[in-house]
């Protein structure tokens, strides 16, 4: 569907996942931070490369010849031919005027390298019994229940048969609750000088943790994922220190999930771009300017990416943001790629007060998630931190792994959004694999359940996600 746009001054990149708090569950590292504020208009970014430019074609895709012919104006970084994308370095102040002359060229605009992944808050309900009940910490996964994961894993639904590559900031190798399900040999890094698994000392990582909720296995260890037989496969388009990446860094990933034979990709990140080409830096300072023109053609460029892999048979699933925002009605700014067609985006559900009372509502609306009909497809659980005032807020958020055999409590809509691609993952399953991703998603609109209301709602898009329906109906 055509999306709407948020209103903002700024722009800005923004991590979709990370909890001002981050708490380690029985793990060697304790709180990370201990701030509970947090900053409701995030902006946080890395200025562009200045030397280092997207030159985009008029047609969809680039030759070796057209690829050749840039040379004689800077070096090639790297090329996306799929979908027409050369990006080139340079110390020409005159490139871009250069190079827009030449045939084929539609733009030259700076590969922007932004913060994808801004903080938020890093934190259990009653399940039939199922699989998941030799998992020490699965009574502490009150999302599974809020999605009736057990009912689907009762009923033979697991997973198996689908792949799901996960776009973030890599995953942890050895964590054993994700080593049975991921293909270390499709793993891949667009990040330069990192490598796709995780260096040592670092506890939490944002894709260690979406990969759990997505498939952590069913192995009497930790925790378990919505899909706990799918195959997982991390792409890294963001740096595990700080969660930034260059626009084609993504781009490029996302091209080579949906060559290497996705069924789903999830995309726990995003950015906020205004159209007015303005940047600032975190402390609200100007720091550069992009005509206009220049931002519609990064939307351009990664619409193209998603179409290319929509076109192949990919479902992609993506966060909507943790702007406290309701982008119906405000036109000024994007928020990438969650405003882009073609993706299911997700906003974000939590109970209040789960640990004094496991029969509570599960599927409030996070304090902080993004909202809009424009904007948001469905809703799942992203876990929260501001609803329930009290020391035990923590188990309202969302337990998963983290890296060296650790458990993280996290919330945020990239929390929400890995557990949908999980359900994509037992849809597809179910099927056989390589499922039409409109089917996906219409099977998974359809089966969500209305929490206020039969129409679509600000909140809840066509409502929470329900594993078991989705593989029952």
């Amino acid at each position: 569907m055509k999306k709407k746009f948020y209103s903002s001054k700024k722009i800005h990149g923004i991590l979709f996942g990370f909890l001002v708090l981050i708490f380690c569950f029985g793990c060697q590292k304790e709180v990370l931070q201990t701030e509970k504020s947090v900053d409701p208009e995030p902006t946080i970014l890395k200025s562009a490369k200045l030397n280092n430019f997207m030159v985009i074609t008029k047609s969809e895709t680039s030759t070796p010849d057209f690829e050749a012919s840039l040379k004689e104006f800077g070096t090639i970084v790297k090329t996306i031919p799929q979908i027409g994308i050369v990006v080139v370095k340079t110390s020409d102040p005159n490139f871009e005027n250069k190079v827009i002359k030449l045939n084929n060229v539609r733009s030259v605009v700076p590969d922007l390298s932004l913060n994808w992944i801004a903080p938020l808050k890093v934190l259990p309900m009653v399940n039939p019994p199922s699989i998941g009940d030799d998992e020490p910490r699965f009574a502490y996964q009150w999302g599974m229940d809020a999605i009736n994961a057990p009912e689907a894993w009762n009923a033979g639904y697991e997973g198996a048969g689908a792949k799901v590559f996960i776009l973030d900031s890599g995953i942890d190798a050895e964590q054993t609750d994700l080593a049975p399900n991921l293909n270390t040999t499709l793993s891949k890094s667009f990040v330069p000088d990192e490598d796709w698994d995780i260096q040592p000392g670092i506890y939490f990582n944002h894709g260690t943790h979406v990969a759990g909720i997505i498939a952590a296995a069913d192995n009497s260890f930790g925790v378990i994922g919505v899909a706990p037989q799918t195959e997982i496969i991390a792409v890294k388009v963001l740096s595990e220190y700080n969660g930034s990446g260059d626009f084609s860094w993504i781009d490029e990933g996302i091209v080579y999930a949906a060559d290497k034979g996705a069924d789903v990709i999830n995309m726990s990140l995003g950015a906020v771009l205004n159209k007015n080409g303005f940047v600032y830096d975190e402390a609200g300072n100007l720091v550069g300017r992009y005509s206009p023109n220049s931002i519609q053609e990064l939307i351009h460029a990664q619409q193209r990416a998603i179409d290319y892999a929509h076109k192949k048979g990919v479902t992609i699933v993506v966060a909507a943001g943790n702007d406290y925002m309701n982008a119906d009605g405000n036109g000024s700014t994007i928020v990438l790629p969650a405003d882009l067609n073609n993706v299911i985006t997700v906003s974000a559900t939590a109970p209040y007060g789960w640990a004094y009372d496991q029969s509570t509502n599960l599927d409030l609306i996070a304090s902080y998630s993004n909202t809009g009909r424009s904007l948001i497809d469905i809703a799942a659980p992203g876990g929260d931190f501001d609803l329930f005032p009290d020391p035990y807020y923590k188990y309202d958020m969302v337990l998963s792994t983290g890296n060296d055999n650790t458990f993280w409590y996290a919330a945020g809509t990239s929390m929400a959004s890995p557990h949908v691609a999980g359900v994509a993952a037992l849809i597809i399953g179910k099927n056989g694999g390589q499922m039409d991703p409109n089917e996906v998603t219409k099977q998974l609109l359809n089966s969500a359940d209305k929490i206020d209301g039969n129409g679509t709602s600000v909140y809840y898009g066509n409502g929470r996600v329900n594993a078991f329906r989705a593989v029952t109906e």
